[in-house]
């Protein structure tokens, strides 16, 4: 089948009927050659109203130079996509928007820059929103399997406890319900460990989707669920952050398991009334991570080997709760996914720090 109209005129007819704002522009001249009708529906104006430049300080100020280096870092004949940022127009509420430019070479006449935006708003607010609650759940499910798994292993270690001491007790009906006590109080805590053990392990099975996100504001909401639990802890959670957006380029979902099994970690390994603090730090171009606890710390000899793959520094909680052996492993591959590093300090009966850092954005 042949076409009776060229592939461009094709192209022009699809950008002139899409609800996508497309446009191209002259940089040399700082000036539009062409923009479809939603570039004029959404802006309210012709291009020859309004400038690249002009669109430009309509941007949030705190993605202005985000944007900016998203342009300067083009080379020639390269297209970048999912460039998210927000715009403020005039007498009206805030949007986000999703851009894709291409630098598009011209013979003769300089580059030209070639690119699309779409208005991603309500996606975007319905998005963060799930986040928000994916991140509330696994924190409410770390915090409820140490809850939960205390008491159960409290019924366990009881039961076995009677059971001893009760020996010379014949009856068999008594030896079977404090034998049926032990049994399911122990199945009821593998079960909490497995189904937290299995969120986990399930969510880093999943495509990594990477983001700009306000690193500040994940971190700062993930905090406030564990204050707000910290008095069925009993151990008290200091949160230190700076007041002001850091912006990073993570896969929120998988991100913020990774921390949060650090802190479940520190819970699990602290005891009652012991303190766990969470430091959010701007470095620069790199913004740090800390979750610091006074526990019990990690033997000097599992150190060396606290990464690996089924390593051999697998110890039970002080509660109880059995450990996730590819935890540790999981978390590192994490961390390294985002282009990030994670270390630790630790000393036996004094407590240990993790640090996770990555790139700013």
């Amino acid at each position: 089948m042949s076409l009776t109209t060229s592939p461009a005129s094709l192209l022009f007819t699809l950008a002139e009927h899409d609800q996508r704002i497309f446009f191209a522009i002259n940089p040399e001249r700082n000036s539009f050659i062409y923009v479809n009708p939603a570039f004029k529906t959404f802006f309210k104006t012709d291009a020859e109203d309004l400038s690249p430049y002009a669109i430009y300080n309509l941007v949030n100020p705190e993605d202005s130079e985000y944007l900016k280096e998203s342009y300067f870092a083009l080379q020639p004949g390269t297209f970048k996509n999912n460039i998210e940022f927000r715009i403020q127009l005039p007498h009206q509420e805030e949007r986000v928007l999703r851009l894709g430019l291409l630098l598009q070479p011209q013979e003769n006449e300089g580059n030209l820059l070639l690119g699309y935006m779409e208005d991603i708003s309500d996606f975007k607010a319905y998005n963060d929103k799930l986040n928000e609650f994916s991140n509330k759940k696994n924190s409410i499910l770390n915090i409820l399997s140490h809850d939960l798994a205390g008491p159960l292993g409290s019924i366990q270690n009881l039961s076995a406890l009677i059971n001893r001491k009760t020996k010379a007790i014949e009856d068999p009906e008594v030896k079977k319900w404090l034998s049926l006590i032990e049994e399911i109080s122990k199945k009821s805590v593998l079960m909490i460990q497995e189904f937290v053990k299995k969120e986990f392990i399930e969510s880093v099975g999943v495509a990594l989707f990477k983001k700009r996100a306000n690193l500040t504001q994940i971190f700062k909401s993930m905090a406030e669920e564990y204050q707000q639990k910290q008095e069925e802890l009993s151990q008290t959670f200091i949160f230190n952050t700076v007041n002001k957006p850091i912006f990073v380029e993570i896969d929120e979902s998988k991100f913020s398991q990774a921390i949060n099994n650090l802190i479940s970690n520190s819970i699990k390994f602290t005891p009652n009334g012991g303190t766990i603090t969470l430091s959010l730090e701007d470095r620069g171009t790199t913004v740090r991570i800390i979750v610091a606890d006074n526990g019990i710390g990690i033997p000097k000899k599992f150190h060396a080997s606290l990464f690996d793959k089924f390593n051999n520094a697998s110890r039970v909680g002080l509660k109880g709760e059995p450990s996730v052996g590819l935890g540790m492993s999981i978390i590192k591959t994490i961390i390294e996914w985002h282009d990030g590093k994670i270390w630790f300090e630790s000393e036996e009966n004094k407590g240990t720090t993790f640090y996770v850092e990555i790139a700013k954005v």
